[in-house]
């Protein structure tokens, strides 16, 4: 799976796309089975770029969220959206949420419950509400709508480093994959392996993990 804030304002608006920098470095470094993007205005225009419209379907979220899965490989059980966070006075976007989906594994029949988030600001603030609650809700969100054999899925741009009282008060739930700055993986089973992609012409670095279900 993949996690990746696409930098839309500046990547696609300012830059146009960069040539597609970001679906390539997609393309070249999968296949994945499940993506989520954070700061992402259409999920179907990065996946035209990566070239996987045929082989994905893409979930337009709210808050710039987007996730894609493999079509041939999973689908959808449930899904939804819901607000966890907002960011505070001397930096205000709005409110800041989590987007959700129940997959269900083909050939094997388990079950991925996949939450991508893009977190509130400032950084490691945690917003209005700071950071230990702000993990909090989302740690909500993902225990009333998974179900108990359910491998739990957390990524996104935090908007919190691995210091913050965000991260760790999900590392007292949930274990680590991978983290850099403020970009992170969160699973309920052991890891096989993660790895740092780059930046594919964004300001922050995508993030792949493979795990087992």
């Amino acid at each position: 799976m993949l996690t990746y804030n696409l930098f839309w304002w500046n990547l696609f608006g300012v830059r146009a796309g960069n040539g597609g920098s970001a679906g390539k470095l997609i393309n070249a470094s999968g296949p994945f089975d499940i993506m989520g993007f954070q700061e992402c205005e259409s999920v179907q225009r990065v996946l035209d770029d990566a070239g996987l419209r045929e082989s994905h379907i893409g979930v337009q979220g709210p808050h710039a969220l987007g996730l894609a899965y493999r079509k041939d490989t999973w689908e959808v059980l449930a899904k939804g959206e819901q607000a966890v966070a907002e960011d505070r006075p001397e930096q205000n976007y709005g409110l800041r949420g989590v987007q959700w989906v129940r997959l269900r594994h083909l050939t094997s029949g388990h079950i991925v419950f996949f939450l991508n988030h893009h977190g509130p600001l400032p950084i490691n603030t945690g917003g209005i509400c700071a950071g230990r609650a702000t993990a909090s809700n989302m740690l909500k969100v993902v225990g009333q709508n998974m179900q108990l054999d359910d491998r739990a899925v957390i990524v996104g741009d935090l908007n919190a480093d691995a210091t913050s009282e965000t991260q760790t008060t999900f590392q007292e739930r949930i274990d680590r994959v991978i983290e850099h700055w403020v970009d992170a993986v969160y699973y309920s089973c052991d890891s096989i392996s993660s790895i740092n992609l780059g930046n594919g012409g964004s300001d922050h670095q995508a993030l792949a993990a493979t795990l087992p279900l």
